[in-house]
């Protein structure tokens, strides 16, 4: 009963040829894929406003839209009942609501095929013997994030459907940072799967320095997430300063820094004027430490894979900024959904990078050093290259 025991004698069908099955590599491939596409759908989401559309979370029987003018009035009717209708979206109507419908349903419904990918795939490669045990536990962790993902989700939604008509922004923070980390996660088990074999790197302190990097980004990321959820961008759509200052006038207010202020950010101008502050200001920071980083590997270490790899991180960093202020700049009223799903969308595209670029540098195995011949008595510094 149950599936195949996994011995040493039926790992060779796990691993053929030294490698796990190029089905189960292209089944987490389509996986990534998808967590991708779930990030980007549900930044539109936030920035049509459409998240609170759907009032209950039916995990299953919510697969299916309404299909007839009298189930669409009765999602209306429930909507109607909701304090977004009441004090944001009064005048809306039924064409509208199916419009912001669809996104928030769009949404969920891309969640429940990733599972159902997942699962079949899931199934079907256990039953043939073709994942391992080491392979199983990380899935069981990607598992493990989906569900607190999916989770805090809801609890997100759930947040805006009481007395505040909107999303709060630290607990769309909180999600959107699971779902990255969920992604960087399965990218980091697709990546052991796709080039096992690849040479890391010996101790030679550049490996340090991507710490700062990686912390720098994480930071970055949640002040993105409570900026775009407090609509931050709004209030100072300037660049490069901020309504003509450096730093706003509520920030050098000694009365204005309270908790209050924090958690009601929708009341005052403190709170969208420090993330702002905050995240232009680590933006800089980030772009310093990339390029430091980038000339120290290029001083140091002689690989094609890890220059490809800085050579696209320096290009996104750069296009990320640029669509940043893009964004800000046009947020005019509105935050610009094509401005910002494409800043989103590079945001991804730039940790699924570093997360590539810490992968080559992971510890266990070593490149082999090259002694560089003496010239006029000089020795030169020694090489390290992929054999």
């Amino acid at each position: 009963m149950g599936g195949p025991v996994q011995t040493s004698e039926n790992y060779p069908n796990t691993r053929r040829g030294g490698r796990y099955a190029r089905a189960v590599r292209l089944w987490l491939i389509v996986g990534l894929i998808m967590v991708v596409g779930q990030i980007v759908i549900g930044g539109i989401t936030r920035l049509t406003e459409s998240g609170l559309s759907i009032t209950e979370w039916k995990p299953l029987s919510g697969a299916m839209p309404p299909l007839n003018a009298a189930a669409w009035q009765l999602e209306f009717a429930k909507y109607q009942a909701s304090p977004q209708y009441a004090k944001v979206f009064a005048d809306i109507s039924m064409g509208d609501f199916k419009f912001i419908y669809f996104w928030e349903w769009f949404h969920r419904q891309w969640a429940r095929t990733m599972g159902l990918v997942f699962a079949v795939g899931f199934l079907v490669f256990w039953r043939r013997g073709y994942l391992d045990r080491p392979l199983m536990r990380r899935l069981g962790v990607v598992v493990l994030l989906a569900a607190l993902a999916a989770s805090f989700g809801w609890i997100m939604v759930a947040s805006g459907l009481i007395d505040r008509p909107w999303v709060n922004a630290y607990k769309l923070t909180l999600h959107l940072a699971l779902g990255i980390t969920l992604f960087g996660y399965l990218l980091w088990v697709t990546l052991k799967l796709i080039q096992p074999r690849l040479v890391g790197f010996p101790q030679s302190g550049v490996e340090k320095l991507r710490w700062p990097l990686n912390i720098l980004l994480g930071v970055q990321l949640l002040l993105g997430g409570v900026m775009s959820g407090a609509k931050a961008a709004l209030p100072y759509p300037t660049w490069p300063d901020m309504n003509g200052k450096l730093i706003p006038n509520v920030l050098t207010d000694a009365s204005a820094w309270t908790v209050e202020n924090l958690v009601n950010y929708e009341s005052s101008l403190f709170q969208p004027a420090l993330f702002q502050l905050l995240h232009r200001t680590t933006a800089y920071a980030l772009t310093i430490m990339v390029l430091y980083f980038v000339y120290r590997c290029w001083k140091s270490i002689h690989s094609h894979n890890l220059r490809r790899a800085n050579t696209l991180l320096i290009s996104l960093l750069i296009t990320q900024v640029l669509l940043g202020i893009l964004t800000v700049t046009n947020s005019i009223g509105q935050v610009p959904v094509g401005w910002g799903v494409a800043h989103q969308f590079t945001a991804i595209a730039l940790v699924a990078t570093v997360v590539y670029v810490n992968y080559l540098f992971r510890p266990g195995r070593v490149l082999r050093p090259v002694e560089k011949p003496v010239e006029n008595g000089v020795k030169k510094p020694v090489d390290l290259v992929e054999p």
